[in-house]
């Protein structure tokens, strides 16, 4: 099942583009959904689940986003994606997707010194 997962991950990434939107949405989508749906791991899928995660992100040169859940809410909303995701109806997957990217804080500016800004003697 593994290798069969692999393989289709793989053939769906390789056909995006550098930009494709809503189509890297519902591939992460199918990523995820289809990796629990194998449970490969007796115990931690969790914990390997978002390392794996980590890795597709750094790869794909995708910025890093929060892959825990929190609060009772969003948990049961994530879990209903899952369920979805085991119909193949990646949908609600993807914009759980889309939520995390939302969710990334702006990057923060730092002040460049400039020529006014130096210290005498510095």
């Amino acid at each position: 099942m593994m290798r069969n997962y692999a393989e289709d991950l793989a053939a769906r990434w390789n056909t995006l583009a550098p930009v494709a939107g809503h189509l890297a949405l519902e591939t992460l989508a199918f990523a995820e959904g289809r990796l629990l749906t194998i449970h490969p791991f007796f115990d931690f899928n969790g914990r390997v689940t978002r390392l794996w995660f980590r890795e597709i992100l750094r790869r794909a040169r995708l910025p890093q986003v929060v892959l825990t859940v929190e609060g009772d809410e969003h948990r049961s909303a994530y879990f209903r994606a899952l369920e979805a995701a085991d119909d193949c109806d990646w949908k609600p997957l993807s914009e759980h997707w889309a939520l995390r990217f939302e969710q990334i804080p702006p990057p923060t500016l730092q002040a460049v010194p400039t020529d006014g800004d130096r210290v005498e003697g510095a």
